[in-house]
């Protein structure tokens, strides 16, 4: 993806710095960097400037360069930190900040991109004012942040130097050849795009009006509201009726979705596609440490051989030439071609995303303030060629939440501590947060809860300024250093600003304590992502109500946002619902119900014997019930907490490969996102409405509907649970010859509001069938002999 190129003028207008940041990979890979470090960075680069001007310079003069390369237009600008002109000489600086003294002695070596930069400049002035470039003395400033050593350190250019024109002149050719190779893809997609209408030979019902509206959404750029039940086919409707957009338009499909079934739904979507002759590419992203050669948790690039020498072996090796002919890039063919060029497996994945046509990645490396892929989204030149389809949507707000809520850790401070290396100056900065944390654990064991909130104006001894000038003297920090500086920084843009969606709390977590700011509504900061870029789909089977998602998500009121919904594509009676209503699931019943519940869910075990999925709401309650079984000769099958990705696979297994209860937790990792390819699956028994548990958290979220004149247990408690019950509903039915029973356990369901929250096609003539004696009317359905009793509506 590069910005400002209009392929039916051949004319790419840009600047310099993105022109280089495209076309000439980095040299060697350095930290990222903290949203302090840049203000340090511009804070020094302007110091500087001005300075300089009171000595008569100019700062950030406009020049460009306007010429032909390779069949392109080339139409550059750029601004001149500082020139200085006179009769007999003009003299031009360009300003670059680093970390600390300068190690190399030849910029145009060692720092590549800031020559072609300063290049670039003293090419476009001797143009401009017809002087030789032999003329113009150039120079590269670098001024350490070190605080202890600010140093000015300047080195002159010879832009006589032949090294200077053939590094330019390689950016061009290495530009200009990608653009021509481009617009010969994109010939070729699109001509495919015109005879290609659908991954799989027929549509199934709703399929066509979601790509129409999807069409439509791209073509308004505006944000589409989509709910689809499970077993339409959202995946391949959504990314055929986008792409049907985004590659004539030359923009970059992120497809956001945090389940790894998931992602290989999307690459099965995405390889049908390419089979029937578009040729797209595609690469999905997944964790920095998960792929990261050394199984580092985090990024050091200071000693990082696959960091050193980073583009040149990338050029030398071919590797992106290589991954980019496979179209799918998945992340163990791109970790096993980096490590043969000996190169960073993640930022070879970013260096190839922008030249893939689809991303598929995590919500975090778009939403995410600290990880999100700054080369798509930090500008918005480049965030407006994105658009956004966000599966699952109903998870992101919580997963916001999470983003936008900092936390700082006793256990970072007492590891620090402890370290024998601890310095003074580290010790001093440090001793105030175990005061503090002192003071804050003993309100919170005089709470006798697990979590208070502390007033917001209570002093958190941050001492941001010396925390940076410590973090700056240190080449390679610790790491619980690394994560309190990071916390620290996001602590000092909320303390003190009086802003009702933050609360500070307390909390002890096994045997660490946290103190946090917690975010009630991200909506904001979410908004803030989707109008930067061209446009957002959101789709979920649990989309509804929508104005409550719609806020939630930061979707704009308005015409701007469409809302639709896809109607089930299933056979009405492929599908018994039953309501047993006699049973109380509250949580103050539960120990006096539990015999009963017991006895319901294993009569219809017995009525229909095969597997049926059994959804708790907590734990502690599948625990409970599950105990009841120990003497029971029914073959159980049990969820239990923290299962690692092998046990979630054997288990997926055991579900489809015998007859048995299968006792699993609403809302977790078996209640949504995940085939079950069982023959033996007879149904679905979900007890209680699943309502999130009552804490101070949810308090606060409470309180937070409440402020905006919402109903705040609908908002706060029942539509979250409910959507739960529908994510776990939907492992039944995917496709039209399936005939399955679902039994919501529970008095709630027969009431307001759950009862208008759910599916219309869980209803038959507007009413849902109560279970009012035995279960054998269940087994008479799924013999297929249909049962007569209803609920009212």
């Amino acid at each position: 993806m590069i910005t400002g190129y209009d392929p039916s003028s051949k004319v790419l207008t840009t600047g310099i710095g993105n022109l280089i940041d495209f076309g000439r990979l980095p040299d060697t890979l350095v930290p990222s960097e903290n949203p302090l470090s840049i203000h340090e960075r511009q804070r020094l680069h302007s110091a500087f400037q001005r300075k300089k001007v009171k000595e008569g310079w100019k700062k950030e003069v406009t020049v460009s360069l306007d010429f032909s390369f390779g069949g392109i237009r080339f139409n550059i600008r750029g601004r001149l930190d500082l020139i200085l002109e006179s009769d007999d000489s003009t003299k031009i600086i360009e300003v670059k900040t680093i970390r600390d003294i300068p190690e190399f002695t030849d910029p145009v070596h060692s720092r590549t991109e800031n020559a072609l930069q300063l290049y670039f400049y003293a090419k476009a002035f001797s143009i401009e004012r017809n002087i030789p470039i032999e003329k113009i003395e150039s120079s590269l400033f670098y001024l350490s942040m070190n605080m202890k050593n600010q140093a000015v350190c300047p080195f002159t250019v010879n832009l006589t130097d032949g090294r200077l024109e053939r590094l330019w002149l390689n950016l061009l050719t290495d530009v200009s050849e990608y653009i021509v190779s481009e617009d010969i893809r994109k010939e070729a997609q699109i001509s495919a795009l015109g005879t290609f209408r659908f991954p799989y030979n027929s549509l199934i019902p709703g399929q066509q009006k979601m790509l129409n509206e999807i069409g439509r959404c791209i073509d308004n750029k505006g944000y589409l509201m989509l709910q689809a039940p499970t077993g339409t086919g959202k995946t391949a409707a959504v990314i055929t009726g986008a792409i049907r957009r985004t590659i004539p338009e030359r923009a970059a499909l992120f497809f956001l979705t945090a389940k790894n079934t998931h992602k290989q739904i999307v690459e099965d979507t995405l390889r049908l596609i390419i089979d029937k002759g578009v040729p797209l590419r595609g690469i999905f992203i997944t964790a920095k440490s998960k792929i990261c050669h050394r199984g580092r948790s985090r990024c050091f690039p200071d000693d990082c051989p696959y960091a050193a020498d980073f583009g040149e072996k990338i050029r030398n090796s071919g590797v992106m030439k290589k991954l980019l002919n496979l179209q799918l890039i998945g992340p163990d063919v791109l970790k096993d071609e980096a490590r043969g060029a000996k190169v960073c497996a993640f930022e070879l994945g970013l260096c190839l995303a922008m030249q893939c046509d689809i991303v598929v990645c995590d919500y975090n490396y778009v939403f995410d303030p600290h990880v999100f892929l700054k080369r798509f989204f930090l500008e918005r030149s480049t965030a407006k060629m994105c658009c956004l389809l966000i599966d699952e949507a109903a998870n992101l707000p919580s997963r916001a939440r999470d983003y936008y809520s900092p936390e700082i850790k006793l256990s970072w401070i007492t590891e620090l501590l402890e370290d024998s290396g601890c310095p003074p100056a580290r010790t001093k900065l440090l001793d105030p947060w175990i005061d503090a944390f002192r003071e804050w654990t003993a309100l919170l064991v005089n709470s006798g809860n697990d979590e208070i909130e502390i007033p917001p104006d209570t002093n958190t001894p941050l001492n941001t300024d010396k925390l940076i000038t410590h973090m700056y003297e240190l080449r390679d920090p610790p790491e619980a250093l690394r994560e309190l500086f990071n916390a620290v920084i996001d602590f000092s843009k909320i303390s003190g600003v009086s802003d009702n969606r933050y609360h500070l709390l307390f909390r002890r977590q096994n045997v660490d304590y946290i103190i946090q700011w917690f975010c009630t509504d991200p909506s904001e900061f979410l908004w803030e992502r989707l109008e930067s870029c061209l446009s957002a789909i959101a789709f979920s089977a649990t989309l509804t109500p929508f104005d409550h998602f719609k806020y939630l998500l930061g979707f704009p009121d308005g015409d701007k946002t469409v809302s639709k919904s896809i109607v089930w594509p299933f056979p009405r009676e492929n599908l018994g619902v039953w309501i047993s209503p006699e049973i109380d699931t509250r949580y103050k019943t539960r120990r006096e119900s539990a015999a009963l519940l017991k006895d319901r869910i294993r009569n219809i075990y017995l009525a229909m014997p095969g597997t049926w999925l059994v959804f708790f709401p907590s734990y502690a309650y599948l625990e409970q019930i599950s105990s009841y079984f120990e003497d029971d000769d029914i073959p159980l099958l049990i969820q239990t907490p923290g299962m690692s990705r092998e046990e979630r696979k054997i288990f997926i297994e055991r579900i489809e490969s015998g007859n048995q209860l299968v006792m699993t937790v609403s809302g977790g990792i078996f209640s949504e996102g995940i085939d079950l390819r069982s023959e033996n699956l007879l149904g679905a028994i979900i007890v209680g409405p699943s309502l999130p548990g009552m804490n101070l958290r949810m308090k606060l979220l409470s309180d937070s509907y409440s402020s905006l004149g919402r109903d705040a247990f609908i908002h706060t408690w029942a539509i979250p649970g409910m959507v739960r019950v529908i994510q776990a509903a939907g492992r039944l039915i995917r496709n039209r010859s399936e005939r399955k029973a679902l039994v919501l356990i529970g008095r709630r369901f027969t009431k307001y509001p759950y009862l208008g929250l759910m599916p219309e096609h869980w209803f038959v003539d507007g009413s849902i069938q109560l279970i009012s004696g035995g279960v054998s009317k269940i087994a008479d359905f799924l013999r297929n002999e249909m049962g007569d009793a209803h609920a009212p509506p």
